[in-house]
């Protein structure tokens, strides 16, 4: 990855001590002064391998402390973490990695956290998946850009950077548990790619390459695919089509943005398929409620009437009380000293640049919002970027005009660039959003 592209950008460097991402940090921290890249490094201190762990992270705080690096450090007992969330260590120690990440972003501390994910483990990804079973979607790799994830030395097979760590001489810890094979990732890492690679020179680049070409091929159905949807009142009507790549994919998206991403089956999809030969009127029922109806026009996927929310609270002038919007409590606060658990982001503002005529009310037609950078988006637009469900973008409270169509905030998702922090602030109001239900 040309790192040009984030010139002037803050980026903050994950840094586990393993080889892959100190030579990530050497990397960066290279080109960091020339590029006016301002460079932090983020730790995060799982618990799992006790003074194994602990040793790691007093590694990782003297090479910063040695190359003049800011580091922030996160610490989690992610065994017991596993346990209270029924999952995996594996999982919880990454769902533990992302939520440092995510708080990173929140607090505006850095715009992008880059990872040291490299060809090797794109390559075991993707492997993986095929081995589990899983569509052209499924069998994607990883991309450089995800958001403010970015991953610099993914095109990087690891023999190049083990070779860029031996030639400048950068220390490392190696992690033991990496050698262990009990885990799934680490017998493919361990005994199936060299044994492929031994058997097929260049297959884990291969297969890397295979994994971007089919997320172009998949981008191409999901664009034609998308001429199916019709956005209705309260919902989305996928046309009628005998060809399943392009209406499985149509209903996807219709899901995706009524807010079912996980809950669905393959047995779900073939359903709706078959639902098209069904008579007018014919439903089946789907996850969280929502319900596929055979129309005129094609299927018609809304949620149930049990589902319906009641009214909406009426505008009210913004003031520090904060609003009861219903679906969604927001809170106005001058210091943050609890992380609500909805997940929603965290926005900071500048108090004194909040209009004094601003109120909290629910979206209108014809609004639209001066992002970062200084140009106007839509709230639509502005929805449709940040994957927001149809289902909830009538709910989320705003704070904007009261007669006009501008908004200075959606609340839990993005502010308006007119409102954002800078040296001169002299009072920064928190705003956090919770869902009530």
């Amino acid at each position: 990855m040309d790192l040009a592209k984030f010139s002037n950008k803050r980026i903050c460097v994950a840094v586990s001590g393993g080889v892959d991402s100190m030579t990530l940090l050497h990397y960066v921290k290279t080109q960091a002064q020339g590029l006016g890249i301002t460079l932090l490094a983020v730790h995060c201190e799982h618990g799992i391998r006790g003074k194994d762990s602990l040793a790691d992270c007093s590694f990782v705080q003297n090479v910063c402390k040695e190359w003049n690096i800011p580091l922030i450090v996160f610490s989690e007992n992610c065994l017991e973490k596993a346990k209270k969330e029924k999952s995996s260590v594996e999982t919880a120690a990454r769902n533990f990695r992302h939520d440092c990440f995510s708080k990173l972003i929140a607090e505006n501390k850095a715009d992008y956290i880059a990872t040291a994910h490299h060809q090797g483990d794109e390559a075991e990804t993707v492997l993986f998946r095929l081995a589990r079973g899983t569509s052209l979607t499924g069998v994607q790799g990883m991309t450089e850009e995800n958001g403010y994830l970015i991953r610099p030395i993914l095109d990087w097979p690891k023999e190049k950077i083990e070779a860029y760590a031996l030639e400048r001489q950068l220390s490392y810890c190696v992690d033991q548990t990496n050698f262990e094979r009990d885990a799934t990732r680490n017998k493919l890492r361990l005994d199936i790619m060299p044994m492929l690679e031994n058997a097929v020179p260049g297959a884990g680049k291969n297969i890397s390459k295979f994994a971007r070409i089919a997320k172009e091929d998949d981008e191409l159905l999901y664009e034609l695919a998308s001429e199916l949807l019709q956005e209705t009142e309260d919902g989305f009507c996928v046309c009628f089509s005998e060809k399943p790549p392009l209406f499985r994919r149509a209903c996807l998206l219709a899901l995706k943005a009524l807010g079912i991403e996980q809950d669905y089956t393959q047995t779900h999809l073939d359903s709706v398929f078959a639902l098209q030969k069904s008579e007018r009127g014919a439903r089946i029922c789907l996850p969280n409620g929502l319900i596929a109806i055979k129309s005129k026009e094609g299927i018609y996927f809304t949620y149930s009437k049990e589902e319906i929310f009641p009214e909406k609270p009426p505008i009210k002038i913004f003031d520090k009380k904060g609003f009861d919007g219903g679906r969604y409590a927001v809170n106005v606060v001058s210091f943050l000293n609890i992380k609500p658990e909805s997940g929603l982001k965290i926005l900071r503002i500048d108090g004194q640049k909040l209009p004094q005529d601003a109120v909290f009310r629910f979206r209108q037609d014809g609004d639209e919002m001066q992002v970062f950078g200084g140009m106007r988006k839509t709230l639509k637009k502005i929805f449709n970027e940040k994957k927001i469900p149809v289902s909830e973008r009538g709910y989320l409270p705003l704070i904007a005009e009261k007669d006009g169509k501008e908004v200075y905030a959606i609340c839990g998702i993005e502010i308006s660039d007119a409102l954002r922090i800078t040296d001169q602030t002299q009072e920064i109001l928190y705003i956090t959003t919770e869902k009530k239900r």
